[in-house]
């Protein structure tokens, strides 16, 4: 199996992307750390895998962090993300937004980057895959903070691919357009009528006429991870978009 023997760390796991990515990397043999703030979603997906341990708690936590790196960690991959709808353009967007956003989204990216990093360092090796967003590589309208957060992903990982390479230590961003759902705090926040007009506007915008699917982001990552079909692969943002940035 290809991640036999790797332990992986899900930041977000419990839904969308970062649950897609527990199931993909658990059939190919990974030993599972699963944090989410949704206790009783990670606890169940833990125990739905072969080997998971789930860990429930806040990601931007210094609690929540040292719980879920207490042991060696091959493979960092960081989902989890918020997007409420209240915030919006510059104007619109209140400081508590702005602050949440940026301390999901970006700092918790920092935070188990740090607490990572200093074991992948002294064995050599290691993979950090971020999930940023083709909002961080072009703003999306109305979405001023969760752009920034984004771009800065971006930015974050760039700084450790080109910091750690010589140290064997490899970072990379996961770039999505439309996914098949929106992120578990704006799913709540928005009705079924929202979230079809949604989907039928991703099929007018996205040039390949369809959302992305969680399945095909999962084998990406995957694919990203992997030393013996990625191993030159190294600070680069991966879009998946369905061709949207060509538009």
């Amino acid at each position: 199996m290809r991640f036999s023997g790797k332990r992986v760390l899900i930041v977000g796991a419990s839904s969308g992307l970062g649950a897609a990515a527990a199931r993909a990397f658990a059939g190919q043999g990974a030993a599972l750390v699963l944090v989410d703030r949704d206790a009783a979603g990670v606890q169940h997906l833990a125990a739905t895998l072969p080997d998971a341990t789930a860990i429930a708690g806040d990601a931007t936590d210094a609690a929540t962090v040292a719980a879920a790196t207490a042991g060696a960690v091959d493979i960092l991959i960081h989902t989890a993300g918020i997007d409420p709808l209240s915030a919006t353009d510059v104007p619109g967007t209140s400081l508590d937004d702005w602050q949440a956003i940026l301390a999901v989204n970006l700092t918790s990216a920092f935070l188990f980057a740090r607490a990572v990093l200093p074991g992948m360092i002294d064995r050599r090796c290691g993979t950090l895959l971020f999930t940023g967003s083709i909002a961080g590589l072009k703003p999306t309208p109305n979405e001023v903070a969760y752009s920034v957060s984004k771009a800065g992903v971006i930015q974050l990982m760039r700084a450790i691919a080109l910091d750690h390479a010589r140290q064997g230590i490899r970072a990379n961003a996961l770039c999505p357009g439309f996914l098949e759902s929106v992120m578990a705090d704006r799913k709540g926040a928005m009705t079924a009528d929202a979230l079809a007009a949604r989907s039928e506007a991703a099929a007018a915008l996205v040039p390949l006429g369809r959302e992305g699917r969680y399945a095909e982001m999962a084998a990406l990552a995957m694919t990203l991870c992997d030393d013996a079909v990625s191993g030159y692969i190294t600070g680069q943002s991966i879009v998946a978009d369905g061709g949207m940035m060509l538009a």
